[in-house]
């Protein structure tokens, strides 16, 4: 490929974790993603970028919907319009189906789209590809490593050396840093600074939590240590969704999620990373930036007493911003009842628009949305369970009392507990206790 500006200097822009397709709390995500990907378009545009690597979970599901697949193909069709396009990298996620994504990659690699979805562990140099500079010089080796499975790693098969730990995860981690290993010492013999890919959990990272990164699903990944791999230029790395070098070393590096994927990552600031091969010549690595993205839709939570955000929710509400809002109840002692009928009151009325009031003839629909509520009783409460002496006698304990604090306990929002605490109580009736009033247990 012809090198935007100088011949030694190339500008790789990593992104991952796109999750096209995914929802927040039924709530549709599409607008955002496509501002997302028109606002990535401009960027690769503007910053004279030679090379996209986008290191997993493009998608949410393994069948994403024809809106989501819409998305990416769209945006597709935007690197190549182009013209003078980067080179792209694609790899596939613990979210992405192997299959699916992998597919159209015979089409997409004449258009200098490389997609890698699966991997053949006795060929490492099908995942290698170099990207060449103004005099036909390998400038950049890109090892493009999708998500590992269990099965391309044969860990079934018995073939690793037994060891002192020969749990599944150590064998797996021991596995994933020999096939890097493998794929490393090939790429070297290019004489170029060596890019790698990878979509696992590093030690020493940090999660934003475990639902939306499903670190349960990628269980054997979880503490790879960062030790065991090789000494690559540059780590592209995918999985989690917070932006983060690890262990202090820039050069390892998770892009994290262009979006808010749950709650817990409301208020984060979101990036992508340029990295900068050959802006110091004396130097492989890359020099390292990061590029803001913007926020379209603001997630906000909101917990405390129930006064606290009361006002908190008061001053959204007068604010008049188009907010998703999650409630959580962290400190309280008593029923809840009244605090929740507040809130849904409060929620129910439209902020002030400033419009006359002839011309607002219907309610209008508020700006902000509460996505999610619920009671997080704290520990110790006068009512907590579990701090009772009679705790550990499951015959002692009122059934109806269990159940609603095992509610609690899921964090089931006040709606839809009063819902199942009716159904509850109609299966105790009607099944549990039989014709003679006694329990049947």
């Amino acid at each position: 490929m012809e090198l935007r500006g100088k011949w030694f200097a190339m500008k790789i822009l990593h992104t991952s974790d796109w999750h096209l397709g995914a929802m927040l709390h039924n709530e549709d995500r599409k607008e955002e993603h496509r501002q997302f990907l028109s606002w990535l378009l401009k960027t690769i545009k503007t910053e004279c970028i030679d090379v996209l690597v986008v290191s997993g979970d493009i998608f949410d599901v393994y069948a994403p919907s024809a809106a989501a697949q819409k998305l990416y193909y769209d945006f597709l069709a935007g690197i190549i319009k182009m013209g003078d396009e980067p080179e792209v990298f694609i790899i596939a996620g613990n979210h992405d189906s192997q299959h699916f994504l992998g597919a159209p990659s015979d089409i997409l690699s004449k258009l200098k789209i490389h997609v890698v979805s699966t991997v053949d562990t006795e060929k490492p140099e099908n995942l290698i590809f170099e990207i060449k500079d103004n005099s036909a010089r390998t400038a950049l080796t890109v090892c493009a490593i999708p998500f590992l499975r269990e099965k391309d790693l044969k860990l079934s098969g018995g073939a690793l050396k037994p060891e002192d730990d020969d749990s599944l995860s150590a064998r797996y981690n021991r596995a994933t840093a020999a096939f890097y290993h493998k794929v490393y010492g090939i790429a070297k013999t290019k004489n170029a600074p060596v890019l790698m890919t990878g979509h696992f959990y590093l030690d020493g990272s940090r999660q934003s939590d475990d639902y939306s990164e499903r670190t349960r699903e990628v269980g054997n990944m979880r503490g790879l240590p960062a030790g065991l791999l090789p000494e690559a230029d540059y780590y592209a790395l995918g999985h989690l969704h917070k932006n983060q070098a690890i262990n202090e070393k820039n050069h390892i590096r998770y892009s994290g999620s262009p979006l808010s994927m749950s709650f817990s990552e409301a208020g984060d600031t979101k990036y992508v990373i340029i990295a900068v091969f050959g802006a110091d010549s004396a130097e492989t690595k890359p020099v390292i930036q990061l590029k803001e993205i913007p926020v379209w839709q603001e997630l906000r939570q909101i917990s405390g007493s129930p006064d606290a955000i009361l006002d908190e929710f008061r001053g959204i509400k007068a604010s008049g911003r188009k907010v998703w809002i999650e409630i959580q109840v962290t400190d309280y002692d008593g029923n809840l009842y009244e605090f929740w009928n507040t809130l849904e009151k409060e929620a129910l009325v439209a902020s002030p628009l400033e419009l006359p009031l002839a011309v607002v003839e219907l309610p209008l629909e508020p700006p902000y949305k509460i996505l999610v509520r619920q009671d997080m009783r704290v520990r110790g409460s006068a009512d907590d369970w579990r701090d009772s002496d009679e705790s550990g006698d499951l015959s002692s304990l009122d059934p109806t009392a269990v159940f609603q604090k095992f509610m609690q306990e899921q964090k089931i929002t006040a709606e839809h507990a009063e819902v199942f605490m009716k159904m509850f109580n109609e299966l105790y009736n009607d099944v549990i206790v039989n014709e003679n009033g006694a329990a049947d247990i």
